[in-house]
């Protein structure tokens, strides 16, 4: 199938911080979050797309998400940890050569994502536990970033936000 195909077949829309979305799944139930402070779902899942041209831009959640690699060309996923640390996994099928098929973003890790592959699209799913929630979400802006991490900088060039 074609990005097309698939932005439309799943209902996908644009999302804040790039490429496409829907939201699939929530459990069923909430409960009181305390990193949050609010209620929250248990789970939710969500299909999101990027091509070439649509990054997933620098941000951070306050709970860890899952991603899981569907289709398309592989897709990496740059991390700044809590420490200050920067490591870039791959997602995608050649796991012979070090690409997985799943990956935890770990709980107020920065986080950006793009495919490199040019006129290519990767299909992935996530989940977020507890559920996502906008009041979770934090967009990184480019400016900030440079000043806490000017090593970086040309990787937040590349994927941030102004």
């Amino acid at each position: 199938m074609k990005k097309e195909d698939y932005i439309n077949q799943l209902k996908l829309e644009p999302h804040q911080e790039g490429g496409w979305f829907r939201q699939i799944y929530a459990s069923d139930e909430q409960f009181f979050d305390s990193a949050s402070n609010d209620q929250r779902y248990y789970y939710t899942s969500i299909y999101f797309l990027l091509d070439d041209n649509n990054c997933s831009h620098f941000h951070r959640l306050n709970h860890d998400e899952l991603w899981y690699y569907h289709d398309g060309a592989p897709i990496t996923i740059h991390c700044i940890s809590q420490s200050g640390e920067y490591y870039a996994v791959k997602l995608g099928k050649d796991v012979q050569n070090g690409e997985v098929l799943q990956f935890k973003v770990p709980k107020n890790t920065i986080f950006a994502s793009e495919v490199n592959e040019p006129e290519s699209f990767c299909l992935v799913s996530c989940v977020v536990s507890p559920g996502f929630d906008y009041h979770d979400f934090e967009l990184m802006h480019k400016g900030d970033l440079l000043k806490e991490y000017p090593k970086y900088s040309q990787i937040i060039e590349r994927l941030a936000v102004n």
